[in-house]
């Protein structure tokens, strides 16, 4: 006779929740440590730990106790393993360097550009790892067929990481996926084979099935769309892509692995139907065809663990328990890949299964009295669209405003149009081919985009976001428990709402501050004072910059709509701005009167008009006094830079001079109209021209400018070389300190008392004193 306490067992598996606090601690270690580190810890401070996770082991006694010692063993173990891979990238060579290997990918086109892999054969330190290699797509010669074995020499770059205040690890990842270096060669010319293609088994399968999906009739969304569903490659066209990371379903698509558990779980369901026995075995075998036939990545590798454990449990009759199974799967994962908890969709995966599998009940008790019998199918789309809001704060500055009606229609619709898709693209059937990409169209076209709002998230202060997701782990081990979880889930339903209905949570700022993001190529700058809004002054070159630009301004605490500022109509200033329109309100939208209003049409956003500016215009955001200084009129000239919009900003005692793109030949009429005139009382931070190029930063007006501290936005690597050696000399004559912003990856500066406060992304801290007195 099966008891309550039997039942309680098979299909809770309460004692393996302590399994899921443990992996908290281990999770939240790559967030805690230094990106930079190098992985020296005296070996005394080891002994020491695994000698205190052995003392605890005691406490495995006690069930209610167990998450202590578990906890203790995992967070040291992934501690320890942190330090080997810290120790070994840190070792491995940079720069110009001969590396040999096999193309290990299809070539897939990103942007303007091919990338594939190369798996490293030598040199001996890099033996083993897959790098990511990236060339031009039109080149002077063609890219090797994968399984070529292969010779070039190119320089070595390693993993940059990320500013410390946003929510990215990216060095962290690639240390922990083996990749901390990457290739990027000018030309397929420069690779030189070392004999002709030996592709294994799985390389033949993934370039057949590539090769299968080029010669299907599709363009478009709906090809972009195939492509990701059915091979998980991302739309090459990055506004696309944006589009369906912004609706929450390229997470589905090419970033968690639940693409993969789903067609799983979904054979499964069918095998079961119709054979008496071997649905499960079925399963596993069909995701592995799959994993096989796209490349088994580390999405893919991770939703099929997840997607075997969801089918061994209920091919036992959930004998293996779905908290044992699943996070058995995520801890595998985890202990492979130490930096797992770092990883967008690692814990969005994570997250979404608690809401799917253990908060819809709870979440549909609380609907029932409103809704009746339709509370059950509502909560089971509702529940992880409201899980995963506090991570998608952190890590993306905000959540899709309509993520539950995105999972309501977009994630059975991709669970049916995935294998049917994958089908057809080995096995084409022309009619059919087209019937599927109508909705595949539709889908991309009109109700992914629809999806695509996002309500803008404010992450100043931590700690709520952090007490919701422990919430939402502690509900759902209540509900495991068949415990009573109403409180519980009002309390969880009634901050997630509160959360949203705020936008987040954030500080107002306590002085003025002007912020260089690091957004790599072009411009991206956020400006703060007390009693006024948040003032953006460009947004990048392309969707990626501005979602960077958004999580600037969510951890920074911005709550409000923004004052938008476009310099001049160049990719790397204006290429972001359709993005950023999506993604967070902006209240006004200002751009430089020019003859040509055309050249906004590759960037502006439908429907928005901007208010054209030109010298004298000036306007007002609480304490901060804006002014107009170029144009004077609306010029028709061939290089926008000449266009370029020059902003002075007062504050108190502090003048701020963004130059955007201007030249020398804009800074000499500057002269020419009287700029920058006397300084009366005012310190002055300068954004440098042109990104420190030779052709902006002219001697005699940085001399009459005389800044205290200069910005050059720079990005690391840029192809332009930028800052050249003549600004930089410049500077350096005139006693002028200054911040690049690419290799401190962000830059800074703050109103300070005597001066100004200058911060990297790489934190490190200085003080830059006023170079005249505060009362002349």
């Amino acid at each position: 006779m099966l008891t309550r306490e039997g039942l309680w067992r098979r299909l809770a598996g309460v004692p393996a929740w302590p399994l899921a606090w443990a992996m908290v601690p281990a999770c939240a270690l790559p967030w805690l440590i230094p990106e930079t580190w190098n992985g020296a810890v005296p070996s005394a401070f080891l002994v020491v730990g695994w000698l205190l996770v052995l003392s605890s082991a005691v406490l495995l006694r006690w069930w209610r106790l167990a998450a202590i010692p578990l906890g203790l063993a995992l967070a040291w173990g992934t501690l320890g393993n942190l330090h080997q891979r810290a120790r070994w990238e840190t070792s491995l060579p940079t720069g110009f360097a001969e590396v040999e290997g096999v193309i290990a990918a299809p070539w897939t086109q990103v942007g303007d550009g091919l990338r594939s892999e190369l798996k490293v054969s030598d040199p001996v330190s890099l033996r083993g790892s897959s790098l990511p290699l990236r060339i031009p797509a039109e080149g002077l010669a063609p890219v090797p067929a994968p399984g070529t074995p292969v010779r070039v020499r190119a320089e070595l770059r390693a993993v940059d990481p990320a500013p410390v205040f946003l929510g990215e690890r990216p060095l962290w990842r690639a240390r922990s996926d083996r990749a901390p270096r990457r290739l990027v060669l000018r030309s397929a010319a420069l690779m030189e084979a070392l004999g002709p293609p030996r592709p294994s088994l799985a390389l033949r399968l993934q370039s057949f099935a590539r090769a299968r999906f080029d010669a299907l009739p599709l363009e478009g969304p709906a090809r972009d769309l195939w492509g990701a569903l059915a091979l998980g490659i991302p739309p090459s066209d990055p506004d696309r892509f944006s589009v369906f990371a912004e609706s929450g379903t390229v997470h589905v698509l090419v970033v968690s692995g639940l693409q993969m558990t789903l067609v799983m779980a979904l054979l499964e369901a069918l095998l079961a139907r119709l054979l008496p026995r071997g649905a499960g075995i079925g399963s596993l075998a069909g995701g592995l065809a799959y994993g096989l036939i796209v490349g088994f990545n580390a999405p893919v590798w991770r939703g099929f663990l997840m997607g075997a454990a969801w089918v061994l449990g209920r091919g036992s009759g959930w004998k293996l328990p779905p908290a044992l199974g699943l996070h058995l799967a995520l801890l595998l994962w985890l202990l492979f890949h130490p930096a797992a908890g770092c990883e967008p969709g690692f814990l969005l995966a994570w997250w979404a299964l608690l809401g799917l599998i253990w908060g819809a009940d709870p979440l549909a008790g609380l609907l029932r009295p409103l809704l009746g019998g339709s509370a059950d199918l509502l909560s089971r789309f509702a529940a992880p669209w409201m899980a995963t809001i506090p991570l998608l704060a952190l890590l993306h500055g905000g959540a899709p405003t309509f993520g539950f009606f995105a999972n309501l229609l977009v994630l059975p619709a991709v669970s049916l149009l995935t294998p049917i898709c994958l089908a057809l693209t080995l096995l084409p059937v022309p009619a059919l081919v087209h019937g599927v990409a109508v909705p595949l169209a539709f889908l991309a076209d009109r109700l992914a985009p629809g999806l695509a709002h996002i309500t803008p998230l404010a992450t100043g202060w931590l700690t709520p976001w952090f007490a919701l997701m422990l919430a939402w782990l502690g509900l759902a081990q209540a509900q495991a428990g068949l415990k009573r979880t109403r409180a519980l889930a009002l309390g969880v339903t009634a901050a997630t709402f509160a959360l949203l209905a705020f936008h987040g949570t954030g500080r107002a700022p306590t002085t003025l501050s002007l912020e260089a993001v690091d957004i790599g190529t072009g411009d991206a700058l956020v400006l703060r004072a007390p009693g006024a809004g948040a003032t953006v002054v460009d947004t990048g070159e392309d969707p990626w910059a501005a979602r960077r630009l958004v999580r600037a301004l969510s951890r920074r605490g911005v709550r409000g709509p923004v004052d938008l500022v476009l310099t001049h109509p160049h990719q790397d200033h204006a290429g972001g701005w359709a993005t950023l329109q999506r993604l967070w309100p902006i209240a006004t939208t200002r751009v430089p009167v020019i003859a040509d209003t055309a050249r906004w049409d590759p960037w502006k956003p439908p429907g928005v008009q901007p208010e054209t500016m030109r010298r004298g215009d000036a306007w007002s955001e609480g304490p901060l006094a804006f002014s107009v200084r170029w144009p004077p009129k609306p010029f028709r000239l061939e290089d926008a830079n000449s266009l370029s919009l020059v902003l002075r900003v007062r504050w108190q005692d502090r003048e701020l001079w963004l130059m955007g793109d201007a030249l020398q030949l804009q800074e000499h009429d500057l002269r020419d109209l009287g700029d920058p005139g006397r300084r009366e009382g005012f310190h002055r931070v300068l954004k440098v021209g042109h990104h420190g190029s030779r052709s902006s930063g002219d001697p005699s007006w940085l001399a009459a400018l005389a800044p205290d501290a200069a910005l050059i936005t720079a990005g690391l690597h840029n192809r332009f070389d930028h800052p050249h050696p003549e600004t930089i000399q410049t500077l350096q004559d005139l006693r002028v300190p200054f911040a690049i912003v690419g290799p401190r990856r962000g830059a800074r500066l703050e109103a300070v008392s005597g001066g100004w406060k200058l911060e990297g992304g790489d934190e490190a801290v200085a003080f830059e004193p006023f170079r005249t007195p505060s009362n002349p």
